[in-house]
Order: C-alpha cells, then structure tokens, then sequence
C-alpha cells in the first residue's frame, strides 16, 4: 500500500505544513540528519527549546543532543537503527541544551525516504509534565510509606493495649468472686468491668482492621434472622445508651427477613454504628435503627438526633484517625476505629454505606446495604478470602 492511500494531501497544504513545522512552530524541534548521524537541518523550534542556533549544530553529530551516560550506551546510534530497521523510534528521555541543563525530550525518529539514508527526529520538551509524573510518584510512594507506618502503629497498639487488658480484667473477676460484705466494691468493680470490656472491644476492632488491610478477613456466611439480629445488637448496647441516657428504637417489619451474611461481622457493623450515634447524642436525645428490605439487598438506616456532621467532614468519615483529627468538628476524641471497620466489613459483604447529615446539630444518617444472598462469585474486595483458615491475625 502507497502511501497515497493512506492520507491524501494538496501541494498547499504540504506547503503549510512543512512551513508550519520547520519555521512557524516554536513547541517542536525538527532535526534533520544522515546515516552518519550528522544534522543536515535544524528548525526554529529546535533553537527554542536547545538554545543552539541552526549554524552551530549544522554538520555536528546527533550525539550533542544525548546525556554523557547516553552517549556512552551509544543510544544516539540505537535511535537511528531502530528507526531504519522498524520505521520509526520512540523516545523519551533526557535530552542536553546548549548552557548545558537539562530537558525531558519526548518524540521520535522517521527515516526519509526508501533508501533509510536520511532521518528526521521531531521531538517537544515535556519537562513540565515529567514533573508532574514524579510529583505524583512521589505522592503514591509517600501515601505507601503511610500506610506501612500506619499498619506498624496499629499492630504496636495492639501489642501494647492487649498486655496490661488480661490481668486486668482477670483481677477484675477475681474481686468480683471473692465477694463483698459492705457492697461498697460493687458499683466500682461493675464500671472497671464495664470499661475494660470496651477496650476489649476496641482491641478486636483494632486486629480486624489491621487483618483487612492485610487483606486476612474472611467472611464465614450463614443465614441470619434479621429481627431477632437487631435486637440482640441492640441489646450489646442500651446499658452504653441507659448511661449517656439516649434512647434506642427498633423499626423493622414484622415479618421475618432472613439474609445471607457473616453475623458475627455485621454484628460489628450495627454495634459500632449504634454505639457511635450514642457517643455523639445528648442526653434526652433518640437513636432509630430501621430495617427493611427491597428485592435484593436488605437496608439498614441508622438514624439520630444528634450532633450531626460538617460538610467538610463527611467525605472523611470512614477513614480510620478522622476523628482523633477532628477536634474541631464536635465529634469528640477517639481514633475513629469503628466507622472505619464498618465501611471494609460492608465492602467485604459487597455492599455499600453512606453518611448523611443536614450539619451541625441536625443529627446523622448512616445507610447500610446488604446483598440479601451470598454473591456467587466473591468479589476481592478489601482482601476478602476464600478460606476461613485465613483469619489468623
């Protein structure tokens, strides 16, 4: 095929063209050289981007263009092979100016003519967008070195929180057994219990989010009756409530709904979000968890009157540290564990959760979805295994 057939152009336009990129363009540089590698011409928008007027290159090799490191691999011969052999050469690398800086070169090499004696290399300088690249390489290998750091913070909390819990907690029982006459240990003893228990339960969060971002969470389904589910969730939390004094209401139907799921896991979800509408309700305030279900997925809304969020804080809420970030918000202390374990236990079911609040003092919305069916094809999603074995810490 000629190359006729492929484009068909006038005698004015090759005209315009060629003028356009020998002397009316300044963004590309077009080098003319022989087999020799010698330049025979050399454009305006070479001078530009080199600093080398046209008669200071003429009959010069190709070679003063490449690095020194480049000249040693003979990569200047290389791109002018490569061009008579395959038809044309690729590049980008670091090309050499006149006052001896540097610039990112991106373009290519053509052969002239059937006999491949002569060449043209055409290239631009993309320093700007090189930059740009590294830049965001850069910010990829600082958000990986943030993550191992995180990862390694998390696991030293563990560690660290999970020694004194044991004989702590051990010495709690051992009191409570051996009994009191006066009854003056008994209200101290059941709030040291009760306390301990919540950072039992803040350790746990803590190894399954550290397990999900190793990606060694599983989820063991099973069917799960979805009423008496909440109730007993429920029920893990109305003495944190009794004591902030927020009430907590159940809304669901009154027929049964049964569901494919991991109900330890989603256990997690409804407490953590449960206990997060206590921790951010005034006293006197309301908490509604709400169920129902539409063809495939069954819906969880938990909704409060409570403190609400600001709008700058909703994009982050699922994000683990945002409200130990966040003082600023009302959202009180803590390392916002929960809301974090909740969005990678959802995702390994393959459904969704969104926020929703009106602001500040307007209270919050959280709707969780489900699939009411295990997939038949599980998903890698947040590290989800096949194997339950897998969920070793």
């Amino acid at each position: 095929m000629t190359q006729a057939e492929h484009c068909s152009w006038s005698d004015d336009d090759a005209a315009a063209f060629g003028a356009l990129m020998l002397g009316g363009t300044r963004q590309f540089g077009v080098v003319f050289f022989d087999a020799g590698l010698c330049i025979t011409g050399w454009n305006s928008g070479a001078h530009a981007i080199t600093g080398w007027a046209a008669g200071e290159v003429l009959g010069h090799p190709t070679a003063l263009l490449f690095t020194p490191e480049d000249r040693a691999r003979k990569l200047d011969e290389h791109e002018a092979s490569a061009a008579a052999i395959v038809g044309v050469a690729e590049d980008e690398r670091w090309h050499i100016r006149k006052d001896g800086t540097r610039f990112w070169s991106s373009g290519l090499t053509l052969p002239l003519g059937s006999a491949r004696s002569a060449f043209v290399k055409v290239f631009r300088d993309t320093t700007h967008l090189r930059g740009r690249a590294k830049t965001l390489e850069n910010l990829l290998q600082e958000h990986e070195q943030a993550q191992q750091e995180r990862e390694r913070f998390l696991a030293t909390i563990v560690h660290e929180m999970r020694n004194p819990l044991s004989p702590l907690k051990m010495s709690v029982q051992l009191l409570q057994r051996q009994g009191d006459e006066t009854g003056r240990l008994a209200e101290p003893l059941r709030v040291i219990g009760r306390q301990v228990d919540c950072l039992e339960g803040l350790i746990e969060d803590l190894v399954d989010l550290t397990r999900v971002q190793k990606g060694k969470l599983s989820i063991e389904y099973g069917i799960v009756e979805l009423q008496g589910f909440l109730r007993e969730a429920l029920d893990m939390c109305r003495e944190a409530a009794g004591i902030r004094g927020v009430a907590l209401h159940l809304v669901a139907p009154t027929v049964p709904i049964y569901l494919e799921a991991d109900a330890r896991r989603l256990q997690q979800v409804v407490v953590n979000l449960c206990n997060n509408a206590i921790k951010f309700t005034q006293r006197g305030g309301n908490a509604w968890l709400t169920a129902t279900a539409d063809q495939s997925h069954v819906v969880l809304t938990l909704r409060d009157d409570g403190r609400g969020i600001t709008a700058d804080l909703l994009p982050r809420i699922f994000e683990v540290f945002t409200q130990a970030g966040d003082a600023s918000s009302g959202r009180g202390a803590g390392l916002g564990i929960g809301l974090a374990l909740v969005k990678e236990i959802v995702s390994l079911h393959q459904g969704t959760v969104e926020v929703r609040s009106p602001g500040v003092g307007k209270g919050s919305e959280f709707v969780v979805r489900i699939p009411q069916h295990k997939p038949n094809v599980a998903a890698p999603l947040a590290g989800q295994q096949d194997s339950p074995a897998s969920a070793g810490p």
